[in-house]
């Protein structure tokens, strides 16, 4: 019989600290932007956010662990139909400024935090650099002043109420 979707998220949580462990022997404090990739299938489909939390909350008290001046701030979730949804977690970002996040648009290396169901990897996506932070930079605009992390799900239509490029 298969494992139930709770004990699959605590087996996920168990090897976490070990996969950002063996990532920060490979990285000097540099800002980092880090792209969690979450199965959907071990998230609440009624609590995207509240199920989500918790894996950001290891990652964030792993890369603390070793390293304890490591600066963390989770700035977005990103929900899709189909197999996956993703986080977005900066570290030592210390030039990120929420009030003109929605106009930086400036690359940070991204590395993808694939949560799977067998063994979490992390690894460079060079590809991402420029398109994350345009996104991100959309996600501020489009959320006008709403607090960190933005949300997009993208199981209904994403709208804005009052975007930041429309305030006075």
């Amino acid at each position: 019989m298969g494992e139930s979707m709770q004990q699959i998220r605590e087996r996920i949580m168990g090897q976490i600290s070990d996969t950002i462990k063996s990532f920060l022997q490979s990285v000097d404090s540099s800002p980092i932007r880090i792209l969690g990739d979450v199965p959907n299938s071990i998230l609440d489909s009624r609590d995207y956010l509240g199920s989500i939390r918790p894996f950001v909350s290891k990652v964030e008290g792993s890369l603390r662990k070793d390293r304890p001046d490591n600066q963390t701030s989770f700035l977005a979730v990103n929900i899709y139909p189909g197999r996956h949804s993703y986080f977005v977690l900066d570290l030592n970002n210390v030039d990120y400024v929420y009030e003109t996040a929605h106009k930086d648009m400036t690359p940070i290396s991204v590395y993808v935090l694939r949560l799977s169901k067998r063994n979490p990897t992390i690894f460079r996506r060079e590809a991402l650099d420029k398109t994350l932070a345009e996104t991100l930079a959309a996600m501020h605009n489009g959320h006008g002043q709403d607090t960190l992390p933005l949300i997009d799900d993208h199981n209904r239509v994403v709208q804005y109420r009052n975007p930041r490029s429309l305030q006075p």
